[in-house]
């Protein structure tokens, strides 16, 4: 059943702080990006679009799978995170009411995680944005903005990603329960090598 949801991975990313391109780092068998796709493409997203830096070697080829409606190449990607923010929401096609936006270095995301978010939106009148909440009030990753708000989506600027966005409109934010703890980030290598002793490689 068709949910109106597209998705974005947002791949794009300068690693500054990793040193190397984190998306292409081995993880359980698979790239960190290859787990973030995986999950989208099990998940009820309609269609998947990933957002990537042209510059990383072999990352093209890594995202280019079955099931992926469109990779978008992102020259833009050292001016900041909104830059592919806009391009994910350019590349959205007509029929998509709203788009869930996922980062392509959180390994950790689910299936699950996703499909409660677009359950949430649609269990709730379909709100303007819906936001996941975590353990402990924390907020993060995966967010879901309605087609309403990608004109002011496509105004961001630098690293602020929707977090404009997400300020502005916090009255009408709706918060997707997740019961779990929030989705870490692989920022920079000691945050890798947690992950990879925590869950054995």
């Amino acid at each position: 059943m068709k949910t109106g949801v597209a998705g974005v991975i947002l791949a794009a990313g300068l690693s500054k702080r990793m040193g190397r391109p984190k998306m292409m780092l081995p993880y359980n068998k698979k790239t960190i990006v290859r787990h973030v796709i995986d999950a989208a493409l099990r998940s009820r997203l309609d269609s998947v679009h990933v957002v990537i830096n042209p510059q990383i070697e072999g990352l093209l080829q890594e995202v280019s799978v079955d099931g992926v409606m469109k990779v978008i190449s992102n020259d833009s990607f050292h001016l900041g995170m909104s830059t592919s923010v806009k391009k994910g929401i350019l590349s959205m096609p007509h029929h998509a009411e709203a788009v869930v936006f996922l980062l392509g270095d959180q390994p950790g995301i689910s299936e699950q995680v996703i499909n409660q978010v677009i359950g949430t939106y649609q269990a709730h009148d379909k709100p303007s944005i819906v936001r996941s909440a975590f353990w402990n009030d924390e907020k993060g990753h995966p967010v879901l903005f309605k087609k309403i708000m990608f004109k002011h989506l496509l105004k961001a600027e630098g690293d602020s990603g929707g977090k404009a966005v997400l300020q502005r409109f916090s009255s009408e934010i709706v918060y997707a329960e997740l019961n779990q703890a929030n989705i870490p980030d692989i920022d920079t290598l000691e945050d890798y090598e947690v992950l990879v002793k925590e869950k054995g490689g």
